[in-house]
C-alpha cells in the first residue's frame, strides 16, 4: 500500500468503514471480536470477561485465542478474544529508493508504503483474517495512546474487509488505563465508537516526518563520510535524526560548557566545640568560592583565630511541595538517579508491571489526579491505610500543582505483585514510595542563617531544620540539603574552632540521564514513549558513553557530527526547531491542522536544510577532521 505526502494510512482505512451506521444492534445473535495489543493483555481481559464460562483455546491455535459466551450491548453475543504483537506496519520506502546509489534529497518527494513491521506481522495479518470471518462486531483494546490508536487502524485495515457488512454500528474502541478488573470491566461497560482519528493522524505524521528526514540526512551523511573514517568506530552508517540529534546535542553542549569555563568551585566547613555538652558542631560557609588560593588563604586565617562568634540568628519557616502525581518523564528521572536503570531498562520493566497488573498504563504526561479515583480501596490494597482520610480531605491541595495532559492518569501502583525479579521490585518499591509521597503534606523546615565575622568581612552558615517530616516519611531521596545540627548555635556566644577544611566540587558535570531527560521533556523532543528510545540510540550509534552513575559522555564521533552539522545548519541539531514540528503533530492530533498542512511545513523545512548540507559539505568534512586523521581528498557524492 503506497501513498504519497498528502495522503494518510488512517485516512485510507477511514474509507473502509460505513460512514453512517445506526447505533442499535438490530440483530438477536452476534459475533464480537476484541483484539488486544499483546497477548498477555488479551488473556487478563478475557479472564474478567469470560469468567466461568471462558474457554481458552490457545493450545488448539497458533495464536492467543479464547472464547466464551455472553451479552454486548444486551445483545447474546459469542466472544472471541486474541491479540496482535504491537504494530503490524511500519512505514517505509519502496524498493526502487532503498538503495544509497539513490539521491537522498529525492527522499523528501518520494511515496511511502505500508510494510510488515517484523517476522511476525505476517502472522500477525493472517490470523486477523482467519479470525475475522462471521464476525459482526470488532472490539479494540490496544494501548491508549497515540501509537495504540494508529495500531487500532492497522488492525481495522486488516479485520474490515472480512467482517458481515452491517448497517449498524461495528466498530468500537475500550479505554482503560489500568488492567485491575474493576477498570477493565468499566471500559467494557462504557466503549467508544471508534477510535480517535486525529490521534492516529498525528502518528502517521511524526512517522513521515522522521521517515524522510532521518534517512535522507543519514544517507547523504553516510555517503559522504563514513569512508573516510577509521573502520574500528564499528558503525555502518552515520547516522541522523530528527530527534535523535537534538538528544546528542544537550550532552555535547554540557561537555562544552565543563570545558569553556572554570568549573571548579570550593566550600569551606569548619568544626566547632559547644561547651554545653562538649560536641563538635560541623558549619559549612554558604559562600562558593572560586579561588583556591583565597580559600587556603582563609582557612588559615580561621585556624589562627582559635573562636567564632555568632553575632546574629535568622530563622525563616520555609516549605518544600510534595511531589506532583508520577509521569512518565519523572519515573525515567528518578530511576535512573536512585536505581541506576537505563531510561529504556526502565521501560522494560515497567511495562512489565503494567501487564501483570500491578501499576497503570506507564506511558503518560499527567501529573493530576481525578477526583474521582477510589484512593480508600487502593491504598488499601497497597496496606497504606494510613493516608485515606489526608487524601480525601486535602485532595485539592494534592491536585494543585498537577497536570492534566487528557491521556492517562498517573502513573499509579494498583497492587502488590508477587513473583517480581530484583529489578522489577526495585521499580515497583520506587513507584510506591513516590505515589504514597504525592498524597503526602509538604515538607515543613526552618531555614536557620549564623551570621559571624572573619576578619572584617562576614559570612553566614544555614542549617535546615526540619519541623514536619510531610512526604519525605516515604520519598526522602532529596533530603541532602537538609541536616540535623539542630538550632544550637547560640547569639553572641563564642564556640571554640577545632579545624577549617574545604572541598573541591565542579560546577557542571556531564550531563546525568535524569538532566538529559528534563531538558528533553521542556524542549519537546520525542514523546513519553520514546524518549528512553532516543537516549537508547546515541549510546548505541556510539555517539556517547554513559558512566556508571548514568552520566553521558560524548565520543568523538558524537562531537564531530554536532559540529559538522551545526557549521552548516545549526537549525538540524538545535532543539526548539524540533518542537516547532511537535507542536504542529501535537495539533494535529487535537484535529486543529491537517495532516496535509503537517507534512508540508515539516518536510519544505527540512528539504531547505538538506540542500544547506549539500552546499557545505566542505564545512562538514573539516569538523570531522578535527577528531579523525582524514585525508585531504574526498568527494561530494
Amino acid at each position: 500500500m503506497a501513498f504519497d505526502n498528502s495522503t494518510s494510512f488512517t485516512e485510507i482505512v477511514d474509507n473502509q468503514i460505513n460512514p453512517y451506521p445506526i447505533q442499535n444492534i438490530n440483530d438477536k445473535e452476534i459475533n464480537v471480536l476484541m483484539i488486544a495489543e499483546k497477548p498477555s493483555i488479551a488473556s487478563t481481559i478475557a479472564r474478567i470477561l469470560g469468567g466461568d464460562y471462558l474457554i481458552n483455546r490457545t493450545e488448539e491455535k497458533c495464536w492467543c485465542y479464547y472464547e466464551f459466551d455472553g451479552y454486548f450491548k444486551n445483545v447474546s453475543a459469542h466472544f472471541i478474544i486474541s491479540a496482535i504483537s504491537g504494530h503490524i506496519y511500519t512505514a517505509d520506502f519502496p524498493n526502487d529508493y532503498q538503495s544509497y546509489d539513490f539521491d537522498p534529497k529525492e527522499l523528501f518527494d518520494a511515496p511511502i508504503e505500508k510494510v510488515e513491521s517484523n517476522e511476525d506481522s505476517y502472522l500477525n495479518i493472517e490470523w486477523l483474517k482467519e479470525i475475522s470471518e462471521g464476525i459482526d462486531v470488532l472490539c479494540l483494546w490496544l494501548d491508549c495512546d497515540r501509537e495504540g490508536e494508529n495500531i487500532c487502524y492497522e488492525v481495522m485495515h486488516n479485520v474490515l474487509p472480512h467482517m458481515n457488512q452491517k448497517n449498524y454500528q461495528q466498530i468500537y474502541r475500550a479505554i482503560f488505563s489500568s488492567l485491575a478488573d474493576d477498570d477493565i470491566i468499566d471500559s467494557f461497560n462504557n466503549l467508544k465508537n471508534y477510535p480517535d482519528n486525529n490521534l492516529s493522524l498525528s502518528v502517521d505524521a511524526r512517522q513521515i516526518i522522521d521517515l524522510k528526514v532521518g534517512v535522507s540526512i543519514t544517507r547523504f551523511l553516510t555517503n559522504n563520510i563514513l569512508s573516510f573514517l577509521p573502520e574500528d568506530i564499528g558503525n555502518d552508517c552515520i547516522s541522523y535524526g530528527p530527534c535523535q540529534t537534538p538528544t546528542l546535542y544537550f550532552c555535547v553542549k554540557r561537555e562544552r560548557e565543563i570545558n569553556n569555563e572554570n568549573n571548579k568551585y570550593y566550600k569551606i566547613y569548619i568544626t566547632l566545640k559547644s561547651g554545653k555538652n562538649n560536641s563538635n558542631i560541623d558549619i559549612c560557609l554558604d559562600n562558593e568560592f572560586d579561588n583556591l588560593s583565597e580559600v587556603q588563604e582563609l582557612i588559615t586565617k580561621i585556624n589562627s583565630m582559635k573562636r567564632l562568634k555568632i553575632n546574629n540568628i535568622n530563622s525563616e519557616k520555609r516549605i518544600k511541595p510534595h511531589p506532583n502525581g508520577l509521569n512518565t518523564a519523572t519515573m525515567l528521572k528518578i530511576s535512573s538517579l536512585y536505581l541506576k536503570n537505563s531510561p529504556q531498562k526502565t521501560m522494560d520493566l515497567a511495562q512489565k508491571l503494567y501487564m501483570s497488573g500491578a501499576i497503570t498504563y506507564p506511558r503518560t504526561e499527567t501529573t493530576y489526579y481525578s477526583p474521582s479515583f477510589d484512593f480508600e480501596n487502593n491504598l488499601y490494597n497497597l496496606n497504606n491505610e494510613e493516608l485515606i482520610d489526608y487524601v480525601y480531605e486535602n485532595l485539592d491541595g494534592i491536585n494543585e500543582n498537577g497536570f492534566d495532559a487528557g491521556d492517562h492518569p498517573p502513573i499509579t501502583p494498583l497492587n502488590i505483585p508477587h513473583n517480581l525479579n530484583k529489578k522489577q521490585e526495585e521499580l515497583f518499591n520506587l513507584i510506591c514510595d513516590y505515589y504514597f509521597a504525592s498524597l503526602s503534606p509538604d515538607l515543613e523546615y526552618n531555614s536557620v542563617s549564623y551570621e559571624f565575622k572573619i576578619g572584617n568581612k562576614v559570612y553566614n552558615a544555614t542549617s535546615h531544620i526540619i519541623e514536619e517530616e510531610g512526604y519525605t516519611k516515604y520519598f526522602n531521596f532529596d533530603l541532602k540539603d537538609f541536616d540535623s545540627w539542630d538550632n544550637i548555635l547560640e547569639k553572641n556566644k563564642d564556640y571554640f574552632i577545632i579545624n577549617a577544611t574545604y572541598d573541591e566540587f565542579v560546577k557542571d558535570d556531564y550531563i546525568s540521564e535524569a538532566e538529559l531527560i528534563e531538558e528533553m521533556e521542556k524542549n519537546k523532543i520525542g514523546t513519553d514513549a520514546s524518549m528512553s528510545v532516543h537516549i537508547e540510540n546515541i549510546v548505541k550509534r556510539g555517539y556517547v558513553e554513559v558512566t556508571e552513575d548514568r552520566r553521558l559522555i560524548p565520543t568523538d564521533l558524537g562531537r564531530a557530527l554536532i559540529e559538522g552539522l551545526e557549521n552548516v545548519e545549526p537549525q538540524l541539531v538545535l532543539p526548539k526547531n524540533r518542537a516547532v514540528i511537535e507542536d504542529f503533530v501535537s495539533q494535529l492530533a487535537e484535529g486543529k491542522k491537517t495532516y496535509k498542512e503537517v507534512l508540508d511545513h515539516a518536510i519544505n523545512f527540512y528539504k531547505e536544510k538538506y540542500i544547506n548540507l549539500e552546499n557545505g559539505i566542505d564545512e562538514i568534512y573539516e569538523a570531522f577532521r578535527k577528531y579523525f586523521e582524514l585525508g585531504d581528498d574526498y568527494y561530494y557524492y
